[in-house]
């Protein structure tokens, strides 16, 4: 699949034809997922494009004679953005803190071109938010219920209608950390009871497992889809995470996938954004 050029996305241009790219995130500089920031700096730098990277611990915001700047630590200086010239890209670290996702605010105020909005980001951040949004638009995906209180674990295990084993997950988490294989009654009360003693204030959903040996994921720009990869099951495991170490294969997307990756982008206003989806045994 050619991915298209980033040129084909823009309707409108700065006068001199070079953009700013701004980046925020939290993770650290050295961590193995950091690699994203990175590449966005080399492309950035190829065409030329002014970039900056915002770390929002430490980082702060002025705003001298009415134009936006953000300053790392120690950055007296900083980078000032734009709704005229800036594109801003969040990565995922900014929804640890709400203060953090108020940046998002604060640029879209200041007319910043941003990838994702707050609202996108809020829906993604939220795993059974993002479920709702998607029954919304008609996308399937396996049966969800919401645990909002320890006590009723077993009721929501019974609202799934089916048996175990079922997969308990965390309302937030990514790279398949906080995803749970949940073989018995007694598991799960086990599990629950054990994070909630971790954080009382910890949200958690069950659903109903599906036994796949591989999923894919698809990137979404602009409405477009722009990469895809199969992601067989770990040896040993029930997750396909790249993270954990699944090994990614190359893979073509029927036009019924194609359709239904496209219907979930939109479903939560993605600008750019993975979709992550099980096929069906008969793919077309």
């Amino acid at each position: 699949m050619k991915a298209p050029k980033f040129r084909d996305f823009i309707s409108e241009a700065p006068e001199n034809g070079k953009y700013k790219l701004l980046v925020i995130t939290d993770e650290p500089e050295k961590a193995k997922t950091f690699h994203t920031a990175d590449r966005l700096r080399e492309e950035a730098e190829k065409l030329g494009w002014k970039y900056y990277l915002y770390k929002l611990t430490g980082g702060y915001t002025t705003s001298p004679d009415g134009a936006l700047r953000l300053h790392n630590k120690d950055d007296e200086k900083g980078f000032e953005v734009s709704g005229a010239d800036t594109v801003a890209i969040i990565r995922g670290s900014v929804t640890r803190k709400d203060s953090w996702m108020d940046i998002v605010s604060l640029l879209e105020k200041h007319s910043v071109c941003v990838v994702n909005s707050r609202e996108t980001i809020s829906v993604c951040a939220d795993k059974y938010r993002t479920s709702l949004r998607l029954a919304d638009y008609g996308v399937k995906q396996p049966v969800t219920h919401l645990v909002n209180d320890p006590e009723n674990s077993e009721q929501a295990f019974e609202n799934l209608n089916t048996q175990y084993p079922i997969i308990l997950k965390t309302l937030r988490g990514s790279k398949g950390v906080g995803v749970l294989f949940v073989e018995s009654e007694i598991g799960l009360d086990s599990i629950v009871q054990l994070v909630n003693k971790q954080d009382e204030d910890a949200d958690l959903l069950v659903q109903e497992y599906v036994k796949t040996d591989f999923d894919v994921r698809a990137l979404v720009l602009g409405g477009k889809i722009l990469s895809v990869m199969k992601r067989p099951v770990i040896k040993g495991d029930f997750r396909s995470n790249v993270s954990q170490g699944s090994e990614p294969e190359e893979i073509k997307l029927t036009e019924t996938e194609q359709q239904a990756v496209l219907q979930a982008a939109k479903a939560v206003n993605g600008q750019w954004v993975g979709v992550d989806f099980m096929p069906a045994k008969n793919r077309d």
